[in-house]
């Protein structure tokens, strides 16, 4: 029996044969189906490639024009901070397995433990320990709307939910990404003035937050 995957190459007609096995491929319901089964998920294991993840979250930071506060002048060798050699780092690869999307997720014991605590001392938390922060979300521009961001919240919620924690927190600013996160259960409590570099100023971020993770909140990642 032929795998879905094959071509036949009798129906091909016109032009090279490769050209044509190109355009086939990149139009074939069952390409789309192998692409999608391709890119998931992962939890990386091998902390080498964590400098592919800090170029990524550089690169596709100042493609989006929004990169005052993260730019090469700033990161000169990628965008990564004290919070990565701790983190638990999700990558989805492609087929030449390079990183195409990653994303972060931390775990503190209590609040001092929190980098950003000292701009946040006036928001009030839930009190039960542990708590997550999620960070980092980064998609090339060119697999976006392929549901990986879906995925790789549901990869840390998951996670999350596995482990007991009791609530976890969030800094978003983008309407989108606001939207998924909402449909998941998350709720804006404050807004605060966040710098990621000590010689960038302070902007403001919205800070979301959901309590009591289990299953559900992991259920609720299907929105996105």
């Amino acid at each position: 029996m032929s795998s879905l995957l094959e071509i036949n190459t009798s129906v091909i007609s016109n032009g090279s044969y490769r050209e044509n096995l190109a355009v086939a491929d990149k139009f074939s319901p069952f390409n789309n189906l192998y692409q999608s089964q391709l890119l998931q998920p992962q939890l990386l294991k091998d902390a080498s490639r964590l400098p592919e993840i800090y170029d990524l979250r550089l690169n596709v930071w100042e493609q989006s024009g929004k990169n005052e506060f993260v730019n090469r002048k700033l990161y000169p060798h990628g965008w990564y901070d004290h919070l990565d050699k701790e983190a638990f780092h999700w990558v989805v690869m492609n087929g030449q397995n390079k990183i195409i999307a990653s994303a972060r997720l931390n775990i503190f014991h209590s609040l001092q433990e929190f980098p950003y605590y000292p701009s946040l001392k006036d928001v009030s938390f839930p009190s039960p320990m542990p708590f997550a922060f999620f960070s980092r979300l980064v998609v090339v521009p060119a697999y976006t709307q392929k549901g990986l961001s879906r995925q790789l919240y549901n990869e840390r919620a998951h996670f999350c939910a596995q482990r007991g924690i009791r609530w976890s927190q969030v800094f978003i600013n983008n309407p989108h990404i606001i939207n998924q996160f909402e449909k998941s259960g998350f709720k804006k409590i404050a807004q605060a003035n966040i710098s990621y570099h000590p010689s960038s100023e302070a902007h403001p971020v919205n800070v979301f937050i959901k309590e009591n993770m289990n299953e559900s909140y992991f259920k609720f990642g299907a929105h996105f």
